[in-house]
């Protein structure tokens, strides 16, 4: 572990242990005030109650969206479906041309993050080689609804991809986590009795670890909006891999859940980044990995078998192998059609 994976921990633990043992008889939303205060000491407390709000507000707004993709599948829909949808609906009034180089600029975030994160569980990952030129497509409402579904699929993808690093990292970790029963227990029934506190702790230390600089890939000006997403899918996706490590679910309805989780959270600052309201496209699955790892540190000490693990690995390779070779698919296309052109 690096000096700044020590760090982002750190205040993982600072943050996860001190609501574990806050005095409840204090408002939510007052203790996590202070509590971020405490983190930035130069927060002015004015300051620090209106991030708090804003946070509680975020992830509110986050699980009603996973609220309506739980419903839209229940429904028949599936995932890349509803979110193509959704960016389309964001295309609305936005010519079409800065729609597509939008779109575009979305899926080269999600093909990098899912990039780094198949190297660290197969040899040769491979770029999909799906991301093309926005002006080397005749763009038009269909083009952009196939443009949106190839998010929708690289966004299932994240989902995998999320849940395979944490799993193997769990497997190769040798260094136990002491975490007092007490501790253990409080985290528990925060999940069970109020999982969106636990999201806005985990949201807390996402911007802390933003405010202060600590990764690479979260700029200190990175909205709330994208926080509450990013500590979204860590605490769904840590809580859906701690029921398979205590027998509680499958594998399967674990990666089910985990890949609704990243799909809600990119179809929100999708949907932002075609409105204009995102002015950066984060690469967020290594920072998912990192905080839902943490998390899960924290709730539960077993570990995945290997078979466990091979379900998760085998369906992301898989996963990787389908949009890889869609993607050699559609340059293969367009390098025909540019060769025609030339000749006619």
């Amino acid at each position: 572990m690096n000096h700044s994976d020590t760090m982002i921990k750190n205040v993982m633990d600072n943050f996860i242990s001190s609501y574990a043992a806050r005095d409840k008889s204090i408002d939510f939303s007052e203790w996590l005030a202070k509590r971020l205060q405490q983190e930035m000491p130069d927060m002015p407390s004015d300051a620090g109650e209106r991030l708090s709000k804003e946070i509680i507000e975020a992830v509110a707004s986050y699980d009603r969206t996973l609220g309506e993709l739980n419903s839209a599948v229940g429904a028949g829909q599936s995932k890349e479906e509803w979110l193509a949808d959704r960016a389309i609906e964001a295309c609305t009034d936005i010519p079409i041309n800065e729609a597509s180089g939008t779109l575009v600029q979305i899926e080269n975030s999600l093909n990098k993050s899912n990039t780094q994160l198949m190297q660290n569980i197969v040899e040769f990952p491979g770029d999909t080689l799906s991301i093309v030129n926005p002006e080397s497509t005749e763009w038009n409402k269909y083009s952009l609804k196939s443009k949106a579904l190839d998010i929708g699929k690289q966004s299932v993808m994240s989902g995998l991809n999320v849940a395979a690093n944490i799993v193997k990292m769990n497997r190769e970790s040798d260094i136990p986590v002491d975490v007092g029963d007490t501790l253990k227990l409080a985290l528990h029934e925060g999940i069970e009795t109020a999982k969106g506190e636990v999201k806005a702790v985990v949201a807390g230390a996402v911007r802390t670890v933003a405010e202060k600089g600590l990764s690479e890939h979260l700029p200190a000006d990175t909205s709330v909006d994208t926080i509450a997403d990013i500590a979204g899918v860590a605490v769904e996706g840590a809580v859906a891999l701690m029921d398979v490590a205590t027998g509680k679910t499958s594998m399967t309805e674990a990666l089910e859940k985990t890949t609704r989780a990243g799909v809600a959270a990119v179809g929100r600052w999708g949907a932002e980044a075609l409105r204009g309201k995102l002015l950066c496209i984060p690469i967020v699955g290594p920072l998912v990995v990192e905080f839902a790892g943490g998390l899960l540190d924290h709730l539960t000490s077993e570990k995945f078998t290997e078979n466990m693990y091979t379900v998760v690995h085998d369906a992301a390779v898989a996963t990787w192998e389908g949009i890889k070779q869609a993607g050699q698919n559609l340059w293969n296309k367009i390098t025909n059609k540019s060769t025609e052109q030339q000749y006619n």
